[in-house]
């Protein structure tokens, strides 16, 4: 692929009105989204229990009935943090929502197929795959967009362009880390036939990466953070991507969800905008929340939002509505880039691949 075409990759499209995440330290706060780590709690709502062993959750029903309750999966990644303190604040509590807590964007779309979720926190790209494979969801918010939270790191002794020929490349087999790996080949001018890839699944790459396994490894955070701070060097993120695509991630629901559950969708995304207003305003309140999630101490638990754009009520007006939407165009360049990288049978944007029915008409209060 050329490089003009590889920098149509990636995640790196910005929000118009988007605003950094809280901190108690302006300066502190430059800082990245994490994105796929093992939850290491359960969580309990009042519709019921959700029992996480070890990567997979198990929903015990409360009184409520299952048909009458949205039910939303999503895993450890800033960009969700949202979805994350709306729930830890309470505010489901007598909501008809449930929360499945996952370790990976792929045990949320299992959990979508087999229908015991009809929402999920997924990467549009994500969304786009499973449309290929017969799972037609429908994209009802933006929650973030990628500028810097997904990264190639490299060892210091193979820190420059001199040196990659050979390399061995690590990253997930899915869409990102294959855009995020071919981005940088081609953007230093190097062919796949030129690097030994390494396929594995985030939980892995810290694991990877201390035993010596690869010596470039494609990431993302909080992953990235925990890297560098032992002598890891970056060098390419999301900010070098095109801005006519976008590495995003957005909230997906089943077409028949729309209707069934259309006031828990409005709901849901009501109370996503009031958390991040809670998140700016009370930075030490959601530090404490947010940082057992992600696995990160709070008192660096905002580095991990480094490059990371929070949509807002604004952006997602932007992204869905317009004038002009800019998700059909994200999606067109973005599917143009993974039928490239054989991730697509076709670069063909699905039909009705983004739904209005749960976003709010007016500035939520």
């Amino acid at each position: 692929m050329s490089a003009s075409g590889c920098t149509n990759m990636g995640r790196g499209a910005a929000c118009s009105s988007s605003h950094p995440p809280p901190t108690a330290d302006a300066s502190a706060y430059a800082s990245h989204l994490s994105r796929r780590q093992w939850l290491r709690r359960c969580a309990a709502c009042a519709l019921g229990t959700v029992v996480a062993t070890g990567s997979s959750a198990i929903a015990l029903t409360g009184c409520r009935g299952e048909q009458d309750t949205l039910t939303v999966a999503w895993h450890p990644w800033p960009g969700y943090a949202p979805l994350q303190l709306a729930h830890s604040l309470g505010w489901w509590a007598d909501q008809p929502l449930r929360r499945l807590a996952t370790g990976s964007a792929s045990e949320s779309l299992a959990l979508l197929r087999d229908g015991r979720a009809q929402a999920a926190a997924l990467t549009l790209d994500e969304v786009l795959g499973a449309h290929a494979t017969g799972l037609a969801l429908r994209v009802v918010g933006v929650l973030d967009v990628s500028e810097g939270a997904d990264v190639v790191l490299s060892r210091p002794e193979r820190s420059t362009p001199g040196q990659w020929r050979g390399v061995r490349l690590g990253h997930e087999a899915g869409a990102v880390g294959e855009l995020m790996a071919s981005a940088w080949l081609a953007a230093v001018g190097l062919r796949h036939d030129e690097v030994r890839m390494i396929y594995a699944t985030v939980d892995q790459h810290e694991a990877i990466w201390m035993r010596g396994d690869v010596d470039v490894l494609v990431t993302f955070e909080p992953v990235a953070t925990r890297l560098q701070q032992r002598g890891a060097v970056r060098i390419f993120d999301s900010r070098m991507l095109a801005r006519d695509t976008a590495i995003v991630d957005v909230l997906a629901a089943h077409p028949r969800a729309l209707r069934a559950h259309a006031a828990a969708g409005r709901t849901l995304l009501r109370q996503c905008f009031a958390a991040q207003r809670h998140l700016h305003a009370l930075p030490v309140d959601s530090a404490y929340r947010l940082a057992p999630w992600l696995d990160l101490p709070r008192e660096t638990l905002w580095t991990a939002f480094r490059g990371l754009r929070l949509a807002d009520w604004a952006d997602n007006r932007d992204w869905l509505v317009g004038p002009p939407p800019r998700l059909p165009d994200a999606a067109s360049a973005l599917t143009r880039v993974m039928h490239a990288n054989g991730l697509l049978p076709a670069a063909e944007v699905p039909q009705g691949l983004m739904a209005t029915d749960w976003l709010p008409l007016e500035v939520p209060a």
